[in-house]
């Protein structure tokens, strides 16, 4: 069994009134779960109701939510989809949000030791707080496979540029 990790968001993908838990990282490790392995979310939700939604659902899921930090200051990650006319799919991505303020602890030092893999992505790096720990993540992960999801929706011309 390998440890895959999937450090970044996690969140809400809300359209028109329905939700569905999202964040690429999240979705990978859900999926390599599926496939028999230790997938492993790493992330950051707000203590409210959103927060606790995503934790109840990766919890009937079978995932593991210890590394899923609660956030008092900043609201649970959410991405509003719109669809239009043609079926073609537009998105706002809410900013200042607790993904964006992933804190590298010990326990995700020990996690980043002994992980196969790990996926992260762009989204969760737009914050130079949450983009420090995702390097400190992928610097003691020294064996892992990394892979890298770029993603520039969420990020403004200049960073993308």
């Amino acid at each position: 069994m390998f440890t895959v990790v999937g450090i970044g968001e996690v969140l809400w993908d809300v359209y028109d009134g329905d939700r569905r838990l999202g964040g690429a990282p999240a979705n990978f490790a859900l999926h390599v779960r599926q496939l028999g392995h230790d997938g492993v979310v790493v992330s950051r939700v707000g203590r409210d109701e959103l927060g606790r939604g995503i934790l109840e659902s990766l919890g009937r899921m079978g995932a593991p939510t210890e590394y899923i930090q609660e956030d008092g200051e900043h609201p649970t990650g959410a991405v509003r989809v719109f669809l239009g006319s043609q079926g073609r799919p537009t998105f706002s991505i809410t900013p200042e949000v607790a993904y964006d303020y992933l804190e590298y602890t010990e326990p995700l030092k020990i996690l980043a030791e002994r992980a196969d893999a790990v996926l992260f992505g762009s989204l969760a790096q737009r914050n130079p707080k949450a983009r420090e720990s995702i390097r400190e993540f992928l610097r003691d992960a020294r064996m892992a496979l990394k892979v890298f999801d770029v993603n520039l929706r969420g990020w403004d011309q200049g960073t993308q540029e």
